[in-house]
């Protein structure tokens, strides 16, 4: 969120070449990698030359042998039809990761999010009409500043609705020099241990259920 430490720390992002990142994935590759993973800070907003994350990815694919290619973490609004038809080569994983936090649209303002429930919302359902069965996961934080129960239930109802192959549960903790640990409302930490338990458990119910879809079927795995 736009009050954690960590843009303070890390510097502004910078996008490799294309060319050290496709010779990485070389000789991963030769060196028996079977999975390669594009991680990095903000990597939805990779830019180099013209080049975006998709065109990136549509050279990775080309000019490799790697076997599976997996996304980390995006953001709502870097979910395009673009990316989304990259799919069709089945070597790309079908998992996408985008980091949620709270599907409360007050607290995504307090955490100083750009993106609504209804942004989040509405990548999720192109992911699904592309790729039915492409995993979502998420990230959920509890217990942020001035989070009532209200607010805390309507990220319960999201995460529902939104049916997550599996979702990251952290309590809120204060960090040193960021807004957040300035904030009023603090949430007791009991009260954070509760709502932990209680994410956890709709957690656990979406994780069976995304399980289920595939009861029956054959699945190439690493």
């Amino acid at each position: 969120c736009a009050y954690c430490i960590v843009p303070m720390v890390r510097g502004r992002e910078k996008s490799l070449p294309p060319e050290q990142v496709i010779n990485e994935i070389r000789h991963r590759v030769a060196d028996g990698y079977q999975e390669i993973v594009l991680t990095g800070t903000e990597i939805g907003r990779y830019s180099f030359d013209g080049l975006c994350l998709s065109g990136l990815l549509r050279r990775i694919l080309k000019e490799t042998d790697v076997k599976r290619l997996r996304l980390s973490s995006l953001q709502p609004r870097e979910i395009d039809a673009d990316l989304i038809r990259l799919g069709e080569d089945p070597r790309l994983c079908r998992h996408f990761h985008l980091a949620l936090q709270s599907g409360s649209e007050s607290v995504l303002q307090r955490m100083g999010r750009h993106y609504s429930p209804d942004d989040f919302s509405f990548a999720v359902g192109m992911i699904r009409r592309e790729m039915p069965e492409a995993a979502v996961t998420t990230d959920v934080i509890v217990g942020f500043p001035g989070e009532t129960d209200k607010e805390f239930a309507e990220t319960c109802s999201f995460c529902r609705n939104m049916e997550f192959a599996r979702i990251h549960v952290f309590p809120y903790s204060p960090r040193k020099g960021t807004r957040a640990a300035q904030m009023p409302g603090q949430i007791d930490n009991g009260v954070k241990k509760q709502r932990c338990a209680e994410m956890l458990c709709l957690a656990g119910d979406s994780l069976r259920k995304f399980h289920s879809r595939f009861l029956g079927q054959r699945q190439t795995v690493l």
